[in-house]
């Protein structure tokens, strides 16, 4: 990937490592692998071959030394070829950019995230204090609170302004998922801006009835200094003010919930396909589970489970590049894919046997 609006902050590996990754999971050839922190590999990562210390200055500016790996096992050819054919499809695969990323994960609905704000009684006193809060954005996509009176972090705001919010994706089960935390002041709104606020907060959470009570105030983050985000290993970095507010939410977020629920109630099968012929994967049957967990206008990203327990996920691009921007478009979409994934699959039985 190239990002060159942000300031890249290369925590893991390069860039360009893929999001199959996991705690433990299982090669196409039948290797278990399991991640731990002990002894650090030279080599790469053993599902993609990405290298753990990248050589290159531009991916890897701060020289970090990435992973450490304890118990690598060799690689044979046939496996590293399936590696990098896999890392390859995932570098080409389209993505939102991090701006477009960050807008469309704050303004999920019903969301909640976790509020830091510091302590100023007791024996806390000086020490953060995390708690989950409702929030939603208001048009420029700063983020909005309905906050009583009686909260802790309500009367923290009250002495010191100071605060950050940690958001989690909707399906946010671990560290391949994405996350973003904004750091900023607190300021309580009044009159005909505290009653906009309230209204787009309600909108976002339509059965938070108490937001209406007396004392309940609004509140907006403002003055943000950082917004940081991590997209899942090796993903990880900070945009400015400025490009976020920028930044549009993605079309496909309007109606991404319902489309995800149709695909895995009824599709999962089809999930399994996709990952075998369009990412290169293990084959379907090895899969105990695919899951959509993100939809953008790009493509889709799978949480897969493999049997044995590992799991991992993985990213599906629309055929061609094409862009889904309403609805009406998915169905066609799907469609192209499940027909590459037939013609693949042809491709490959004819191949096999003509050997």
């Amino acid at each position: 990937f190239s990002f060159p609006m942000f300031r890249q902050i290369i925590l893991f590996a390069a860039l360009t490592v893929p999001h199959w990754v996991a705690e433990s999971f299982l090669l196409p050839s039948g290797t278990f692998i399991r991640y731990s922190s002990m002894i650090r590999s030279t080599s790469g990562d053993t599902v993609t071959g990405v290298k753990f210390e990248e050589e290159d200055e531009k991916k890897n500016p701060l020289r970090r030394g990435g992973h450490v790996v304890k118990g690598m096992p060799e690689v044979d050819p046939e496996t590293a070829a399936r590696q990098e054919a896999i890392r390859a499809h995932q570098d080409s695969c389209k993505r939102l950019s991090w701006p477009e990323e960050i807008r469309t994960l704050m303004k999920q609905p019903l969301g909640f995230a976790t509020l830091s704000t510091i302590a100023n009684s007791g024996e806390t006193s000086g020490f953060p204090l995390g708690s989950i809060v409702g929030f939603a954005v208001d048009e420029t996509g700063a983020p909005i609170f309905c906050f009583s009176g009686m909260s802790a972090h309500t009367k923290n705001l009250q002495h010191d302004k100071r605060a950050s919010l940690c958001v989690t994706e909707a399906s946010f089960q671990g560290a391949a998922d994405a996350r973003t935390t904004l750091v900023g002041t607190m300021k309580m709104l009044k009159g005909e801006t505290e009653a906009a606020a309230r209204v787009s907060y309600m909108e976002s959470h339509p059965n938070a009835y108490w937001a209406q009570f007396g004392d309940f105030k609004m509140y907006r983050m403002e003055d943000i200094l950082e917004i940081s985000f991590v997209g899942g290993f090796a993903r990880a970095g900070s945009i400015t003010w400025e490009e976020y507010a920028a930044a549009g939410v993605d079309p496909c977020a309007a109606f991404a919930a319902p489309v995800m629920a149709h695909m895995n109630d009824d599709h999962s099968e089809s999930l399994k396909q996709y990952l075998e012929w369009i990412v290169g994967a293990a084959p379907a049957a090895e899969f105990e589970a695919a899951e959509m967990k993100s939809l953008d206008r790009f493509g889709f990203n799978v949480r897969a489970t493999q049997k044995g327990g590992g799991s991992g996920v993985l990213r599906v691009p629309f055929v061609g590049g094409a862009e889904v921007t309403e609805r009406a478009q998915i169905k066609k979409a799907i469609i192209d894919l499940s027909q590459q994934c037939s013609e693949k699959q042809k491709a490959a039985e004819a191949e096999a046997a003509s050997a």
